[in-house]
């Protein structure tokens, strides 16, 4: 009782911590941190199956930043930049891969010119100039999680001084925002047009990869204007957390504090092309999830932790929908290819 008590005082201090939409869109890596990481992410895919992904983080002078860029047109196939685009620049840039916050809290600019790769490896000069435009307000994850899940798993674990330092993972700040892309991607003299369903997030604190064990995050917009994300974790020095929130067409939230586990979701199959998620909110409101996985962008984090961006498909409460499916395992406990 008195580890919880204690583990419910810590976790309300963290959660507690808001900022406002002014300072949470702009980069931070905090070199006191143990593991200093600033990391945005965006998606976008349409009814035809196109898709679109970029994620840079930044992780400080003693670590390799990370960046993802691909994307899927249909009849042409998945390209990507394999490259390392370049040294970090002011602000969010990589190279000339960069994001552009042009209205706070509402709108950013994607812009990327130089080379990708096709399946076959063949080479092509890409240029990039999509609009993000987010139809809601940011959602920051500290109103999601459910505080006592959070100090139960806590008090539940053997504390130690290495058990405090690896928390710390779990403290980032997060948020995220769904909306629209509007745009262009052209190889070489081609162009193409994509307005497509997107989404993005943000996070900063410590974070390294080899401390997860596995994880989904799931990710959509349903044709009856439900936005939603739902997210469960587990570390290797940590049992599951759960969050997320889904935001009704008028653009009220609720909290997601529980949702389909881990062993569940991988009943079948360990990495699911198929499956359902229920989820409970904090109004007490439940809703059911039905997702499919139609083709993904593969990624290795830190040599261990393997990722799987899959362009997603949806069923939310019985309406069609749109979205991405992630799922993440470490390599040396679980073996999906």
């Amino acid at each position: 009782m008195l580890k919880y008590f204690i583990a419910r005082q810590m976790v309300k201090r963290t959660k507690n911590r808001q900022f406002p939409v002014e300072f949470l869109e702009q980069k931070h890596v905090d070199l006191n941190q143990p593991y200093p990481n600033d990391s945005s992410y965006f998606y976008g895919g349409d009814k035809a199956g196109n898709a679109f992904i970029a994620r840079m983080a930044f992780r400080g002078p003693k670590r390799q930043h990370e960046w993802w860029f691909d994307f899927f047109i249909k009849g042409r196939g998945f390209f990507g930049l394999k490259t390392d685009p370049g040294p970090d620049g002011k602000g969010f840039q990589m190279g000339s891969l960069k994001w552009e916050n042009t209205v706070v809290g509402k709108e950013w600019r994607i812009t990327y010119d130089g080379p990708v790769t096709d399946e076959q490896g063949k080479s092509y000069n890409c240029k990039t100039d999509l609009l993000f435009i987010g139809e809601h307000e940011p959602y920051d994850f500290a109103k999601s999680s459910d505080q006592s899940m959070i100090a139960k798993a806590i008090a539940g674990e053997k504390w130690s001084r290495e058990f405090f330092f690896k928390m710390k993972d779990t403290q980032q700040t997060h948020y995220e925002q769904t909306g629209v892309f509007k745009g262009t991607i052209s190889l070489d003299k081609d162009v193409y047009p994509f307005e497509m369903r997107a989404s993005r997030d943000h996070s900063f604190g410590s974070r390294t990869w080899l401390t997860w064990d596995r994880h989904y995050w799931i990710t959509g917009i349903s044709e009856a204007g439900m936005h939603w994300t739902v997210t469960t974790i587990k570390w290797d020095f940590l049992g599951r957390l759960t969050a997320g929130f889904i935001t009704h067409p008028d653009g009220h939230t609720d909290a997601i504090i529980e949702c389909t586990d881990l062993e569940t979701i991988s009943r079948e199959k360990l990495l699911p092309d198929h499956g359902f998620i229920d989820i409970h909110c904090r109004s007490g409101a439940r809703h059911k999830v039905e997702f499919w996985r139609n083709g993904h962008f593969p990624y290795l984090m830190d040599g261990k932790y393997q990722m799987r961006e899959a362009i997603g498909t949806y069923k939310f409460d019985g309406v069609d929908g749109l979205g991405m499916v992630e799922f993440g395992f470490h390599k040396d406990k679980y073996n999906i290819d």
